[in-house]
C-alpha cells in the first residue's frame, strides 16, 4: 500500500528532523531549574527504550516502520503489546519528552510537538488497517492502550 509506506517515510523525516533539532539547533534553554529535569528526562529515555525495544522484539518478523500489516503478519497481543498496542510509538513519545527535558529549547519542543502529533495521526491510520486485516482486533482495543497510557482511557474501555 503506497499510502502506509508514505507514512513510514514521513515518520523516518520527522525523526531525523527532531535529531537535527536536538544536536545542531540553538542551545538556548527555555527553562533552566537545576538537575531534577535532566535527570528526570535520562529516566524518561531510559524507559522509553526499554519500551521501544521490548516492542521490537515482541513484534519480531512482523516488524514494519510502514503501518499497514505486513501480508504474513499474526496479530501480537502478548507481552509488552498484552498492555501496549503501540509500545514503539509510546516508547519514540517518552524519549522525545526525556530528551526535551534533558536540552529543553525551543527547537527541541517544537520538533518533539511535531513528533508526537504525528505518531497520533499515524496511530489513527494504523489503526483503521489493523481493524479491517484483525478480525479479534476491537476486542484488543477495548483490553489495551493505546499510544498513551491513561487510566482513564483504559477504564472507558472496559
Amino acid at each position: 500500500m503506497q499510502t502506509s509506506k508514505i507514512y513510514g517515510l514521513i515518520q523516518t523525516a520527522l525523526l531525523c528532523l527532531f535529531a537535527a533539532a536536538v544536536f545542531l539547533g540553538p542551545r538556548t534553554p527555555l527553562f533552566t531549574l537545576g538537575q531534577i529535569p535532566k535527570v528526570t528526562g535520562g529516566i524518561l529515555c531510559l524507559a522509553g527504550l526499554f519500551l521501544l525495544f521490548a516492542g521490537i522484539t515482541g513484534l519480531g518478523r512482523n516488524i514494519q516502520i510502514s503501518p499497514a500489516p505486513k501480508s504474513d503478519a499474526t496479530l501480537v497481543t502478548a507481552g509488552v503489546y498484552k498492555w501496549f498496542r503501540h509500545p514503539i510509538y509510546t516508547g519514540i513519545v517518552i524519549i522525545v519528552v526525556g530528551i526535551f527535558l534533558r536540552t529543553p529549547t525551543i527547537a527541541v519542543a517544537v520538533a518533539a510537538a511535531v513528533v508526537i502529533a504525528y505518531l497520533a495521526i499515524k496511530v489513527r491510520f494504523e489503526e483503521k488497517l489493523l481493524l479491517s486485516r484483525y478480525p479479534g482486533y476491537s476486542d484488543y482495543q477495548r483490553r489495551s492502550w493505546g499510544l498513551l497510557p491513561w487510566p482513564h482511557w483504559q477504564s472507558k474501555r472496559s
